[in-house]
């Protein structure tokens, strides 16, 4: 049995169909599933530079921005949470937002919860490429130090 297996998600269809495939071919029981969304710093300074200024600081502006976009992961997590335990087969599931850089925070966060696995998609946001991996998913592989277990989402040719 798994005792705690990390699943980031950013959401896209890869990972559904990373979780869909654990589903398929896992028969063994997991004590929690976390489920982390890692919001990047680099698409918050974007928004920041398209806002149209409406706040008296930028900070109250960042503020606002960081609040809206965890207010909308966490309701994505959420949405996706109880689904997500049936497949994984978990006892407890738990949702996670953080802001930074992807890889990192995945990294330090797996060190920090002590996961026993990190489950991670082939292939996320930018869907089907001709590289073997995504880049995030090769940049936690270099990284951690924890088992990574990864999952091809792409359909064979």
């Amino acid at each position: 049995m798994f005792r705690k297996i990390l699943f980031p998600t950013d959401f896209s269809e890869g990972a559904m169909r990373a979780i869909r495939r654990l589903e398929r071919e896992n028969s063994m029981a997991v004590e929690e599933c976390i489920l982390l969304h890692v919001i990047d710093e680099g698409y918050l300074e974007d928004l920041l530079n398209g806002y149209s200024y409406m706040y008296e600081s930028e900070e109250r502006e960042m503020q606002d921005i960081i609040s809206k976009a965890k207010e909308n992961a966490m309701k994505k997590l959420k949405e996706r949470g109880e689904r997500c335990r049936g497949m994984v087969k978990a006892k407890r599931m738990r949702s996670v937002v953080r802001i930074g850089i992807p890889y990192e925070e995945i990294v330090k966060f797996a060190e920090e919860e002590k996961v026993s696995l990190i489950l991670l998609p082939s292939h996320g946001k930018f869907g089907y490429s001709e590289e073997l991996l995504g880049s995030t998913t090769i940049r936690v592989l270099r990284k951690t130090k924890k088992p990574v277990l990864v999952i091809k989402t792409h359909k064979e040719e």
